[in-house]
């Protein structure tokens, strides 16, 4: 798929929320909303979003026994999202059962391997034998067998994973930066252009753009990177 760009809606205030989606009316962008947003508006704000024009990106990584990830997914499709993501630790069985709750709609579900804020001390936290990028290609690649039709992974994993897979799916990168922004809380971090060049389809940007003085011209920055990489 051609590169998309995500912005990631992470404003507290709804009403200023929907004014930056207002301000960005136009634009070919996913609108990206995670926790903050979701749970205090749901559905209507994905409806409000809807008819301004864009795709919408539930980011609420479902994980939980099959069944009621299967309900999660079912609901998602009821109220008209474009992708969801659920996370690969849930195991097989629950991502089969969200592939299949998804089956006739047109919901893009995509797996959550590693957290960008997680480092190699998250594998000693879990207790894995694996590394940090030995565990996300293992959840990455369970998740594409079981049919799941993206994964959001760091932008340097997503060369390997897709050569490990051996399968086409959607490629979503969070933690992307301009050269002159600053990293925040994410630990992995990369321009858009190492991210596309890397096998990325959807890049995923939040502070940069909700913080940038002019919105329209950072989106413009970031697609013409994504386009020209």
């Amino acid at each position: 798929m051609a590169g998309k760009l995500a912005l990631a809606l992470d404003i507290k205030d709804t009403a200023e929320a929907l004014s930056v989606v207002e301000e960005l009316r136009g634009e070919k962008i996913i609108i990206k909303i995670g926790y903050l947003l979701f749970i205090k508006n749901g559905p209507p704000l994905v409806k409000k979003i809807k008819e301004m024009g864009f795709e919408v990106f539930l980011d609420l990584k479902l994980h939980d026994i099959p069944n009621t990830v299967f309900n999660g997914v079912r609901s998602a499709v009821d109220i008209g999202a474009d992708y969801l993501t659920v996370h690969t630790l849930g195991g097989r069985q629950m991502l089969e059962k969200a592939v299949e709750a998804s089956e006739g709609s047109s919901l893009k579900l995509l797996g959550v391997t590693i957290l960008t804020s997680h480092s190699e001390e998250y594998v000693d936290y879990i207790g894995s034998k694996y590394t940090l990028d030995e565990l996300a290609e293992k959840m990455a690649k369970t998740a594409v067998e079981a049919g799941i039709h993206g994964i959001v992974c760091s932008p340097y994993e997503v060369r390997r994973i897709k050569q490990a897979t051996g399968k086409e799916f959607i490629a979503v990168t969070p933690g992307i930066r301009l050269p002159e922004n600053s990293k925040g809380d994410q630990k992995r971090v990369a321009t858009p252009e190492f991210a596309v060049k890397e096998g990325a389809d959807i890049i995923v940007v939040g502070r940069p753009i909700i913080n940038a003085q002019d919105r329209k011209k950072t989106v413009r920055e970031f697609l013409k990177r994504i386009q020209n990489a």
